[in-house]
Parts: C-alpha cells; sequence; structure tokens
C-alpha cells in the first residue's frame, strides 16, 4: 500500500508493464501529461497503443530488456497524448519483481522533455541559419577565437 501512495502521488510521470507489455501502473502524473487516465489504459498494450510508430520497435525492445534484468536509463521516446499531441520522454526503465525475486513486469519512470527537445531544434535552426548567412553573404566573414586564431571563414 506505501509502494501504491508513492508511486500515485510521485511527481514523475510512472507507468507499468506486464510481461505481455500491457499497463497494469498509471500514475497521476502520467494521467496528466498524457491526458489518459489510468481507468483507460489498465490493460491496454502499451508500445501498440501509446508509442510513435518510430519508436516502438526501440521502446518494445527497452521494455523486454528491463523484463530480463538489463535496465535502462535515459531512454528518449515519444508519445501520442490523448489529444494527439506528441509529448518527448525520458524514461529509466527497471524490472518489476515479486516477493521471491522473479519479474513479473517493467516500471518506467519518465520525465516530459518536449519543451528541451523543442528549444535544442530552434537552436539548431539559428545556428544553421547562421551558418548560411555567413557563406553566403557578399563580402567577407571571418571569426577568431581568444587567442586570435580564425575559426570561422566564409566563401
Amino acid at each position: 500500500q506505501e509502494m501504491q501512495t508513492f508511486i500515485g502521488t510521485a511527481n514523475a510521470p510512472i507507468f507499468g508493464c506486464d510481461a505481455l507489455g500491457l499497463v497494469n501502473e498509471w500514475n497521476n502524473k502520467a494521467h496528466k501529461m498524457t491526458g489518459y487516465s489510468k481507468e483507460e489504459v489498465l490493460g491496454q498494450n502499451f508500445v501498440q497503443v501509446y508509442i510513435t510508430k518510430e519508436f516502438r520497435a526501440s521502446v518494445k525492445r527497452v521494455l523486454d530488456d528491463a523484463f530480463f534484468g538489463k535496465e535502462t536509463a535515459n531512454f528518449e521516446f515519444a508519445l501520442f497524448t490523448k489529444d494527439n499531441k506528441r509529448v518527448e520522454v525520458l524514461l529509466n526503465a527497471t524490472t518489476r519483481r515479486d516477493v521471491t525475486g522473479r519479474p513479473i513486469g517493467v516500471i518506467g519512470v519518465g520525465q516530459d522533455i518536449t519543451s528541451r527537445k523543442q528549444i535544442e531544434q530552434e537552436k539548431s535552426r539559428i545556428a544553421q541559419e547562421l551558418q548560411t548567412f555567413i557563406n553566403t553573404a557578399n563580402a567577407p566573414i571571418f571569426g577568431c577565437d581568444a587567442l586570435g586564431l580564425v575559426n570561422e571563414w566564409n566563401n
């Protein structure tokens, strides 16, 4: 009961799957992140129903590995929310065991990194735009580092 309370009130999305990949745990933060209630997801195949197609094979592999004792930390994947929005998730997956130590499923603890990924993409876009500007400028442009060595030279 204490563990159920901890999972239910944790400040991170936590889900659990059984040996078949069916959801058997879904906390409040997972509900808030995805829009799906615990009642809606229990018994559903986590990978087939909630993971974007491009990540299904790799997420299944991570969950299968965790079931057999090979835990994964900081795995990134995307899932769909109830209103069909894509959410980027950073996942740690670990084996869930019964009182005898026998594997009975997987517990995943996630973090919504959607905003961070959007910022990274925007930074990359701006860097590419600036590089294009430098390379196509109709004037010589060069840059120097703190030691005075040239580190940028346009065409």
